[in-house]
């Protein structure tokens, strides 16, 4: 599935990302105030981010582990992981959550990405095949679709107003990143899937477990505000996040499960 020549290289680094990002964890609980920089709304949102952010860099090592002793299925796996590195500290460093661990969220930031390149550069899509019984691609890519629509029409309902107004809306990346990147991948994956392309079979679990992984830590952080720091019960935007957590996360198995790769040891 991977070129054998380039597995050590995005092993190596995500491992790298992966001790980077327990290290920015760490220095959160240890640096007094770490998210001073932080918009006061926003800050149940990074603690909500290091809670989902510890396991996992920690599933990443175990699954970089695996992946040296020849689990090439697990690289659909891996690259779920990296996906979310990429998109959660790209928050952290493009949005300047500036205290004296920046430089580790650039550096996961940095590794993730060159990671992510290169396993585009080497992975072969075609050696997924499908099992005996078919992953439920039209399910995935419905579920795709409908998140889609969801997040555009959310994050349009507050940029249309502040781009009329002239007036920049705090933690501001995440609109870059999700109209930029993550809404448009979503939304070809979900085309590829609903036309049965292998390319689609390639990010259909990547792309379940970014989503799903932000989702919850979205959703944790609506919880912390409200637990934590005396904010608002949010019942609707606890629900939406729910439905962006936890409805990928129950989609991974029977996707995971109709999927072989041909050769594989």
């Amino acid at each position: 599935m991977i070129a054998p020549a380039a597995a050590p290289l995005l092993v190596r680094l995500s491992d790298a990302a992966a001790v980077l990002t327990l290290a920015a964890v760490a220095a959160a609980w240890l640096l007094p105030d770490a998210y001073a920089a932080v918009p006061d709304h926003l800050r149940p949102g990074a603690w909500s981010q290091d809670t989902i952010s510890a396991p996992a860099a920690l599933a990443l090592l175990v699954v970089g582990a695996r992946l040296r002793a020849g689990w090439d299925k697990g690289w659909l796996i891996w690259a779920g992981l990296i996906g979310y590195l990429i998109y959660a500290y790209g928050l952290y460093s493009f949005d300047r959550v500036m205290n004296p661990a920046w430089l580790l969220y650039l550096g996961v930031m940095a590794a993730s990405v060159f990671a992510a390149v290169i396993f585009v550069r080497a992975v072969a899509p075609a050696a997924l095949r499908t099992g005996a019984r078919p992953p439920p691609r039209r399910a995935v890519a419905g579920l795709f679709a409908m998140l889609v629509v969801l997040f555009t029409g959310l994050w349009l309902a507050q940029l249309l107003p502040a781009m009329a107004a002239r007036q920049p809306l705090p933690g501001q990346t995440i609109f870059v990143l999700d109209l930029g990147f993550a809404l448009p991948l979503t939304g070809l994956t979900a085309v590829l899937l609903w036309r049965g392309s292998p390319v689609g079979d390639l990010l259909a679990i990547p792309m379940l477990m970014k989503v799903a992984v932000l989702g919850v830590s979205v959703f944790l952080g609506t919880f912390y505000t409200w637990a934590f720091f005396d904010g608002p019960f949010l019942a609707f935007d606890l629900a939406l996040y729910a439905l962006m957590g936890f409805g990928p996360a129950a989609l991974i198995w029977p996707f995971w499960r109709g999927l072989v790769v041909a050769g594989a040891r």
